[in-house]
């Protein structure tokens, strides 16, 4: 029956309402669920051997000594190849904190990694150490996304900046 009529609703009245209110509630999880990831693929190149940048490069806990913003790395874990580390990164004057999973190739010199929990809505990618004419180059490719869609183009060019910044680190330091 339709509300204060005393008439009940034909099954194609009911039809179109149920198409209507199913059509808007996938529009609105569309909407939700929409992410705003953005993908980096840098290469970083210098003088240094390719041995030296990858030693540098997974002895993460000593970014903090050398990497402006990187206020803290810490493993967790470790497991031969595997491990978790947690970390705590400074971008602008706020602290973003995760713990991810890595698993190191020590003879491909790749690391790939995922956030598992943090401030990150998505955080994942790798980095490889292959050589270069120059001597070495460091390649970082990631996806990530801060999980703010109003605020995205302004805050994800400023993480692609500081990867960057990272990536020129680690190959300075190991020259």
């Amino acid at each position: 029956m339709i509300a204060g009529t005393g008439h009940r609703r034909s099954v194609e009245g009911r039809r179109r309402e149920f198409d209507h209110v199913f059509r808007l509630f996938r529009i609105s999880r569309l909407f939700l669920e929409e992410t705003f990831m953005h993908v980096m693929h840098n290469t970083c190149t210098g003088a240094a051997a390719p041995e030296q940048v990858w030693k540098m490069l997974v002895d993460c806990e000593a970014f903090p000594d050398f990497l402006d913003g990187v206020n803290e790395v810490t493993i967790l874990d470790e497991d031969g190849d595997r491990r978790i580390s947690s970390w705590v990164v400074e971008l602008r004057g706020s602290e973003m904190e995760w713990e991810q999973e890595d698993h190191l190739d020590h003879e491909k010199r790749r690391w790939d990694f995922r956030q598992t929990e943090g401030d990150l809505t998505h955080y994942a990618g790798h980095w490889q150490v292959v050589e270069d004419v120059e001597g070495v180059a460091l390649e970082l490719e990631v996806e990530f996304d801060v999980g703010l869609p109003m605020l995205a183009d302004m805050i994800h060019p400023v993480v692609a900046k500081a990867l960057e910044g990272y990536q020129r680190g680690i190959i300075g330091q190991s020259a």
